[in-house]
């Protein structure tokens, strides 16, 4: 039995906005491990990197894949991805990230 834990980046894609978040995964049961930061309003990937810093049950390897993840979307956001309608590409792009449905 794997007792690895694994951690699961979410994300909210607004149209103007990126929320993100992480869960701590256990047998497939995403359980939330900090809240949502929302960028640019906020510095999320530097809240995130202070969540999970205050977890020393986490490995620091996958403290470094879920930050990586949320640094590459949120540079793709930045560079490539400005006043499109779809999130199609994103999320085919982005397959190790959670993309929850926002209404607004």
């Amino acid at each position: 039995m794997d007792t690895s834990i694994q951690l699961k980046l979410n994300a909210i894609w607004g149209k103007n906005f990126l929320g993100l978040s992480i869960d701590q995964v256990i047998n497939n049961y995403p359980l939330p491990i900090t809240t949502y930061y929302f960028w640019p309003r906020t510095e999320a990937w530097e809240q995130l990197r202070l969540e999970l810093e205050l977890k020393p049950w986490i490995q620091p390897d996958e403290k470094i894949k879920v930050l990586n993840s949320a640094a590459k979307l949120m540079n793709f956001c930045m560079q490539e991805y400005k006043n499109t309608e779809s999130i199609k590409n994103v999320k085919e792009r982005f397959t190790e990230i959670n993309f929850v449905k926002f209404s607004n």
